[in-house]
């Protein structure tokens, strides 16, 4: 690359992570060009967000509206073939972030986001696709749908498009986790409905054989509905199938209009070279363990910020070529996903759902730190239900492994 780049920092999808990361450099005064192929608003899953979140209000700037951000103070767990319940509470955590969290639109969550960045001071374009991006001695060259592009450092935030797994082939998938999805939403819903979240508002996590359901109240009277399956070959059909028989669904979707209906599969999975000699992969394109404990959203925004905050000095020293500039990022994150990796395991795999979370007794010994992985608190030290996940030898295998021979969720530095 000859001449001097056109931008300092060309960030490739404008969801969370893209946004967030975009928002704290741009506000440093940095030239930053967000690239996202989709306009918005656009629907989007991930619409339950976790404590751990409130990040966006204090490190991003972003107001929490009412009208975007509806109160939801914890979880709900439901097995309506043994009509057993368990509640978990953000108020039950060990001391740390905020005691609430917030479901959301994703359509004018990230729209939000995304206007938030433009007032910062990025440039954000919609409807232009990443192609190609090639990592020179003096910059990165982007050719995109629309020409070439040119900067210091690219981050990839295409999500579970993955656009730099793709290229360097360092996607390697979570084996034993969740293989697929099908959701829809409903408007429109009743006032007997909305009533049966209120006031808590918590995320229903009804749990079936070979997987789960979620029911996510939103704001202006819709509801976010799906089923994940650990066994592949999922269809529309058998969601259909369990909302008509159903009594919980039943109530909270009578009357209510559906909406269309989507499905994602083979989304479990890790990127073992997320990031190197100038760029980062932040959100999912970095990691994406499973949509179980709605961890998603959470790690994406702070591993965008925390991509920023590493960038930044680096920038206005020159060393934004450095292959080992996110070791420190890397290994903070790799106890949060290690951490979630481990729990989704279980979940899957073992009798913690019969153990600690319907068997869960409410004065229990470790109730407290398990809410706190729960509520996205995963990079503190002090939490010894987390210490136990993460010091077990039975840890998650990936493909071509034994649960002997594990891997870190994010390569070695």
């Amino acid at each position: 690359m000859t001449g001097t780049p056109q931008w300092d920092v060309i960030v490739a999808g404008a969801g969370p992570g893209g946004t967030s990361t975009a928002i704290l450099l741009a506000e440093a005064g940095l030239r930053v060009l967000v690239l996202e192929r989709e306009h918005f608003p656009r629907f989007h899953v991930g619409e339950s967000l976790l404590p751990a979140t409130e990040l966006v209000v204090s490190a991003l700037g972003v107001d929490a509206d009412p009208e975007v951000f509806l109160f939801k103070a914890g979880a709900q767990f439901v097995s309506e073939s043994t009509n057993r319940k368990q509640s978990f509470d953000f108020n039950e955590a060990l001391p740390g972030p905020q005691r609430y969290a917030w479901h959301v639109d994703r359509a004018t969550f990230d729209t939000v986001l995304r206007d938030r960045a433009v007032d910062a001071g990025a440039d954000v374009r919609h409807g232009i696709s990443v192609e190609d991006v090639q990592f020179e001695a003096d910059g990165v060259r982007v050719s995109t749908s629309e020409g070439d592009e040119s900067g210091r450092f690219f981050v990839d935030a295409t999500g579970l498009d993955r656009f730099l797994a793709r290229k360097l082939k360092s996607s390697r998938p979570y084996e034993r986790f969740g293989k697929a999805a099908v959701f829809t939403r409903f408007s429109g819903t009743s006032e007997a409905a909305r009533e049966e979240f209120t006031p808590q508002n918590d995320i229903r996590i009804v749990v079936i054989p070979d997987g789960w359901l979620w029911a996510i109240p939103l704001t202006k009277a819709r509801l976010s509905v799906g089923m994940v399956s650990r066994k592949p070959g999922l269809r529309r059909e058998r969601l259909d199938e369990y909302l008509a028989t159903s009594p919980l669904y039943q109530r909270i979707t009578e009357g209510a209009e559906r909406e269309e209906t989507g499905l994602i599969g083979n989304f479990s999975f890790e990127n073992v070279s997320a990031s190197g000699e100038r760029y980062a992969c932040v959100g999912d394109s970095a990691c994406f363990i499973d949509p179980i404990f709605s961890s998603g959203v959470s790690l994406a925004i702070y591993r965008g910020i925390a991509t920023a905050e590493r960038l930044i000095p680096a920038l206005a020293a020159g060393r934004e070529a450095d292959p080992d500039l996110m070791a420190p990022m890397e290994e903070d994150m790799k106890r949060g996903y290690d951490t979630f990796a481990a729990l989704v395991h279980r979940f899957y795999n073992t009798r913690f759902v019969d153990n600690l979370i319907f068997g869960a007794p409410a004065d229990g010994r470790h109730r407290s730190g398990v809410i706190s992985v729960l509520a996205g608190d995963v990079f503190r030290t002090d939490n010894p239900f987390q210490d136990m996940l993460l010091q077990s030898r039975r840890q998650p295998p990936r493909a071509g492994e034994t649960a002997g021979s594990r891997v870190s969720p994010l390569r070695s530095q």
